[in-house]
């Protein structure tokens, strides 16, 4: 079945639907697909690939960086695939390709699990405070109005979107085929950013500034405080105060995009 279903992705690009019950999707049951649930539905979103998983995989790295060597009880907490009820509060689950989270002995559960306030997660756990969408299949405008879904929730503090475009014909010096690719950053409360970061520009094969690491005009910085934010809700809700804070929290995420943009060709 699910070969069939890929067939009819890749010919016509659609978005086909599962058959109710036809997966486990609340087990976390992994079938290379990204997924949207609604009332027992499953819908096909993109379809997983080998950069898209090296991009995921890059991106957690990254914000795991200031956990150090600390795997046993680290203040962030990175996921994949994570499940939220969608901000739209019409019951739909959807996941973040990457969902970055503060330890609860510094943000706990919320007391009573569901939409909040505080919210969660399908399961009860804190809400994701950043959010990572990576796109290469999917097309643009579902990518960015799943991006500024995200921003709906104010909880979540920022969302980074990637999108990786089909390959070029072209090649770069080392025989890669070239490829368009984009970042753009939500933040609450900011106007969005956005890179183009692949090998050549939009519509053209002139080559983009990011040939090399270490350039700031591409790199994403996000600031490791916008995930420990759990802001008291009077009447409603007073966060726990635990203290200390984790030394490196009022610094930055910082994100090259050359990096992103080599493990992308390296894995295409």
């Amino acid at each position: 079945m699910f070969q069939n279903l890929k067939r009819k992705f890749d010919e016509k690009f659609k978005i086909p639907k599962l058959p109710k019950g036809s997966i486990g999707f609340d087990d976390n049951e992994s079938s290379g697909y990204k997924f949207e649930y609604n009332n027992g539905e499953v819908s096909i979103v993109d379809m997983s690939s080998r950069e898209h998983a090296a991009t995921a995989s890059l991106l957690q790295r990254y914000f795991n960086l200031p956990n150090g060597n600390n795997v046993w009880n680290p203040a962030i907490d990175v996921c994949g695939d994570a499940f939220h009820f969608s901000p739209a509060g019409n019951g739909v689950k959807i996941a973040a390709d990457v969902a970055v989270y503060p330890a609860k002995s510094y943000v706990p559960d919320p007391p009573i699990p569901g939409l909040g306030p505080p919210p969660c997660d399908i399961r009860g756990h804190s809400h994701a405070r950043i959010i990572c969408e990576v796109a290469v299949g999917q097309n643009v405008a579902y990518w960015k109005n799943k991006c500024a879904l995200w921003m709906t929730q104010p909880y979540v503090r920022c969302v980074l979107g990637i999108k990786l475009y089909e390959l070029r014909t072209t090649r770069d010096p080392l025989g890669r085929f070239n490829r368009r690719m984009k970042a753009k950053l939500w933040r609450q409360g900011m106007a969005p950013q956005k890179w183009e970061f692949g090998t050549v520009q939009k519509c053209s094969n002139i080559p983009t500034g990011c040939v090399a690491l270490g350039n700031p005009v591409y790199q994403v910085t996000i600031p490791i405080s916008d995930l420990f934010y759990d802001p008291q809700i009077p009447g409603v809700y007073t966060p726990l105060v635990t203290f200390p804070h984790p030394a490196f929290m009022y610094g930055n995420f910082t994100i090259d995009l050359y990096n992103i943009q080599q493990k992308v060709l390296e894995n295409q």
